[in-house]
């Protein structure tokens, strides 16, 4: 499908998977999506809603193949090839590797699970970056909000290294369960806190701000939307780090929040994605 709609399209297939991953066909201007579920979705269904998100935007609908996989522990497989990460002073690493951090660094510890978050994808890798950025810079304030936490790697990393209160919001319920499993895990219990939200709905989410910093790793689309809400919970000069996007999909977002009156503070680009921090 081509890239520049793979936001769209990926809001369409996540209903009827339990993990999405996206890949970018080498030298095309297209996409390739490989969702996992644990019950085989309903075809019909399934390539309506592909149709529909094709309507709307004047394409042919992508396919759609479906295979049936062997039972296999997933986890311990991605477990067994999950290397430590550094990304600025944090060193995320898993329970396979408890080896001692480099002097200096701050050590994360998650297992990889059905939560995104690891700090291998180039969006974990470029929030870190900024919050290294950012912590040099002293330009951080609490609370700090990790909105759309996945396994709450980002939220961890600034409990870790700042020392201030953290909420931590995602719309998925296993992600929360994960993220707070992740906090105990990391004993940043005392400073952070997980609970389901849709963006800003929820009123935990609200009350906390404004926030002295926002993470918002998600995708483009919901990026975009989001815009208004987030700018509107940001303590004044705050800075917030988006990501989830294609360094293609750049121009759409930050429009979005430059129209909130934010600016852009600085980008970092890890392989073929893209984090921004705006202030």
């Amino acid at each position: 499908m081509p890239t520049e709609h793979g936001d769209l399209f990926a809001e369409a297939i996540e209903p009827f998977c339990g993990a999405l991953t996206t890949f970018l066909i080498e030298k095309t201007e297209e996409s390739q999506f490989s969702g996992y579920s644990s019950e085989a979705p309903d075809e019909v269904v399934l390539r309506k809603a592909l149709r529909r998100a094709a309507e709307e935007v004047g394409i042919f609908a992508p396919t759609a193949d479906m295979v049936l996989l062997p039972e296999t522990d997933w986890v311990a497989e991605n477990q067994a090839h999950f290397e430590p990460v550094r990304a600025g002073r944090f060193y995320v690493h898993d329970s396979y590797h408890l080896n001692t951090a480099p002097a200096g660094a701050v050590p994360i510890l998650v297992d990889a699970a059905t939560a995104f978050g690891t700090g291998h994808h180039g969006t974990t890798r470029g929030c870190l970056e900024a919050l290294e950025q950012l912590v040099r810079a002293g330009a951080v304030m609490a609370p700090i909000l990790d909105l759309g936490c996945g396994t709450g790697i980002l939220g961890i990393a600034a409990a870790k290294a700042l020392r201030m209160p953290v909420i931590a919001t995602d719309i998925d319920p296993v992600a929360v369960s994960m993220a707070k499993a992740n906090v105990r895990l990391n004993s940043v219990l005392p400073y952070m806190n997980a609970f389901e939200s849709r963006g800003l709905e929820a009123i935990e989410a609200r009350r906390h701000g404004p926030y002295g910093l926002i993470f918002a790793n998600i995708l483009a689309r919901p990026l975009q939307r989001l815009a208004s809400s987030i700018a509107a919970n940001l303590a004044l000069g705050a800075p917030v780090i988006l990501s989830g996007l294609l360094q293609t999909q750049e121009q759409q977002v930050l429009s979005a929040y430059l129209s909130q009156g934010l600016s852009l503070r600085a980008r970092i680009h890890r392989d073929e994605w893209s984090t921004l921090i705006c202030s």
